[in-house]
């Protein structure tokens, strides 16, 4: 009796060049099958079959995937397993260090994944249009000397910062989206080991480089509230302390890394103890940021500041917000920081928190520092202003 599968099938593509010899009228089998990375051959009834690991990211070659044909004649689930792929164990086959990131294609938490990635998405693409619609007023309808101003400059290059955050974080959740709904994903010519190493880099660079220029504009506000001249160089060094900075902890990661974790990919290795050096560098900027903050509104209540500050209401409300938008930065890193180090990384809602408050940063951004910016809301009421936003409509929408 043949189970699981027609005759027909034992030789097919799995089946073939087996030296598999079916004598169906007195053995019971499980038919050939592919469980999405590799190939298994028919296999007689209550056996235990193992075949050599794929040659994929995170697997160890030289080890064996173990699969159960039951006794009635169909493959039977591992439940023990911690890496079940289609009935498939790979437990054995996964690397250390990598487990973590194969515990997802476990079929109790793919839904779980799949909701996450596909809310990260959503709110990430609400945050791309909302900058890029700064972005579009500032450089197209807002005038000249206002896109030349120092703290203008500084929050575009926030901006910016924060697109950049943005795509790594779509290209992070578009992959394992990928991942989740096609595991032939693992074996493809994209995701080589270097692109998926760049990869986790990448968006850690843009994290924290991100946290670096929301410290550039505190440091400016701060600087604003004890000078009565509105301050219109430095721009360079504003760069270089932005872009450049946040390459030290980032190289001393990768070079740890690459020295100590022997593995084919980086992404989701926060678990990793070296996570450390990421995670100091973050708490000092977003200490630095509540610095500064906390200085700037100190100067603006002390009567010394008082009468050099141009408009006194003015400033007080931007560093009640720029202090609003760090304390919702501060909450999003501590709900991604504090469960590498401490064991709430299990509960989903922690997970679902960092999520949405992550992928909402740069939606934030935006309304602070753009839609709920005085002087921005200032010269978009303005006549001029929309002559030029008709103009523009006009000129570049068909």
């Amino acid at each position: 009796m043949i189970s699981g599968t027609n005759m027909s099938d034992l030789f097919n593509g799995c089946g073939e060049g087996t030296g598999f010899s079916p004598t169906p009228h007195n053995l019971t089998y499980c038919g050939s099958v592919h469980d999405g990375l590799m190939c298994w051959p028919p296999a007689i009834a209550g056996r235990t079959v193992r075949k050599k690991c794929p040659a994929f990211h995170g697997f160890d070659s030289s080890r064996d995937a173990v699969r159960k044909c039951g006794k009635n004649g169909s493959w039977e689930e591992i439940v023990e397993s911690i890496v079940t792929i289609s009935k498939t164990n790979f437990a054995e086959c996964v690397i250390p260090y990598e487990v973590d990131i194969f515990r997802r294609f476990d079929d109790h938490t793919r839904d779980t994944a799949l909701t996450m990635s596909a809310v990260a998405l959503s709110l990430l693409i609400l945050s791309l249009l909302s900058i890029i619609v700064v972005f579009v007023i500032y450089y197209c309808i807002l005038p000249k000397f206002i896109n030349t101003c120092l703290h203008v400059r500084i929050h575009k290059t926030l901006f910016t910062a924060a697109i950049l955050d943005i795509l790594a974080k779509m290209t992070s959740h578009s992959l394992l989206l990928y991942e989740l709904n096609n595991i032939s994903f693992l074996n493809s010519i994209f995701f080589t080991s270097f692109m998926c190493k760049f990869l986790a880099t990448f968006k850690q660079y843009t994290e924290i480089v991100y946290l670096g220029w929301l410290a550039m504009d505190s440091n400016f506000i701060q600087i604003l509230c004890k000078s009565e001249h509105l301050c219109s160089y430095g721009f360079t060094m504003y760069c270089i302390v932005g872009w450049g900075l946040p390459v030290v902890p980032l190289t001393l990661w990768v070079v740890t890394l690459v020295v100590d974790h022997k593995v084919q990919c980086w992404i989701d290795h926060t678990s990793h103890p070296v996570m450390w050096v990421i995670d100091i560098y973050k708490v000092f900027i977003l200490t630095t940021t509540l610095v500064f903050l906390v200085l700037a509104l100190a100067r603006l209540h002390m009567a010394k500041y008082k009468d050099k500050v141009y408009d006194l209401p003015k400033m007080k409300y931007e560093v009640r917000m720029s202090l609003a938008n760090l304390g919702f930065v501060g909450i999003s890193c501590a709900l991604v920081m504090i469960p590498t180090h401490l064991p709430l990384g299990g509960h989903q809602v922690v997970q679902f928190l960092s999520v949405i408050m992550t992928s909402l940063m740069g939606f934030l951004a935006a309304i602070i520092y753009a839609f709920a910016n005085k002087d921005f809301l200032k010269f978009l009421k303005h006549n001029e202003v929309r002559m030029r936003f008709g103009k523009y409509l006009t000129l570049n929408v068909p």
